[in-house]
């Protein structure tokens, strides 16, 4: 078997255990040399469905990344190829993320920031705590439950919204359809946006849905830009419908320079770095050598997409 490992979004450093365990197998590291590879290790940005018709012996797409947005889901079906993500090896980092975005708010940092650099002690109250309040997780996977089980800790409710109800640890309440979604929106103090982007999703906080937000609620979008209505938003904050957003993912990206929300007090903006740890690419190589295992031994995968 031929395994395209992409060099050039894969650390090979990281990969020589797996490399190492499949002797008989081969890998190439070069884009321009892996056409004839059954197994193709990489990130979808990267393709299209002109590149993939190059690969006449695709059998199986590994993503080395949590969103598959950018593939054609219908074309890989039609040629029967597997397609499965990371989904797992993000989920601790941005949690965390998600913590210091409510803190950042909550605990007033840039105002204090401002006020260090320039020698100046100042006293600002606060008005919110996280223990006690309600959150709500739009997204009840690998990064929604994570994010629950740390705000748990605070003493906090828990809800959250998916397509399909089901069970799901670490969180008091599961909403689903739209009237399940508004009732989140009323309720929560913290709105956590930790879905996939997909039809079901792409601008699923509107106009209408965002009036549905409590007005001291805080917005925290961890997932795709486009889940969100960027111009409904940019008007709920200027009019402080909302109190306050922070977004590590924006439309487009990278966000323009003179684009209104990087000026506005109540929006905090990271460059989709929520992922970023230390640990990541390790994480990484060791989720992929996981679901090769499994799929050359025809075992069920958890993080299967087609």
């Amino acid at each position: 078997m031929i395994i395209f490992l992409d060099q050039r979004v894969v650390k090979l450093e990281y990969y020589n255990n797996f490399i190492n365990k499949y002797p008989n197998h081969q890998f190439v590291f070069d884009d321009k040399e892996s056409y004839q590879a059954e197994v193709i290790i990489s990130m979808g940005h990267l393709f299209d469905n002109h590149t993939f018709d190059l690969y006449k012996n695709l059998k199986y797409i590994a993503l080395i990344s949590a969103g598959y947005d950018t593939l054609d889901l219908e074309y890989l079906k039609k040629r029967h190829i597997l397609v499965t993500n990371a989904k797992d090896v993000f989920s601790i980092q941005i949690a965390e993320d998600v913590i210091a975005k409510i803190l950042y708010f909550n605990k007033n940092l840039k105002f204090h920031m401002e006020r260090q650099q320039i020698g100046n002690w100042t006293f600002k109250s606060q008005s919110h705590e996280i223990y006690g309040s309600t959150i709500g997780i739009l997204g009840t996977g690998s990064i929604g439950q994570h994010v629950a089980e740390r705000l748990k800790a605070f003493k906090t409710k828990v809800i959250g919204y998916r397509r399909v109800y089901d069970h799901v640890p670490f969180f008091d309440q599961i909403h689903t359809k739209e009237e399940g979604l508004y009732q989140l929106l009323k309720e929560s103090d913290y709105v956590i946006c930790a879905l996939p982007l997909n039809e079901h999703t792409r601008f699923l906080l509107d106009a209408k849905a965002l009036s549905m937000m409590k007005q001291d609620a805080l917005l925290i979008n961890v997932a795709r830009g486009e889940i969100i209505d960027q111009e409904a938003l940019t008007k709920a904050l200027i009019s402080e419908q909302i109190r306050g957003a922070a977004l590590d993912v924006t439309t487009p990206e990278p966000l323009p320079a003179d684009h209104i929300l990087w000026t506005l007090e109540r929006c905090f903006i990271t460059p989709h770095n929520a992922s970023a740890s230390p640990k990541m690419h390790q994480r990484i190589a060791e989720e992929v050598e996981d679901t090769f295992s499994r799929y050359i031994q025809d075992k069920t995968l958890d993080n299967k997409i087609i």
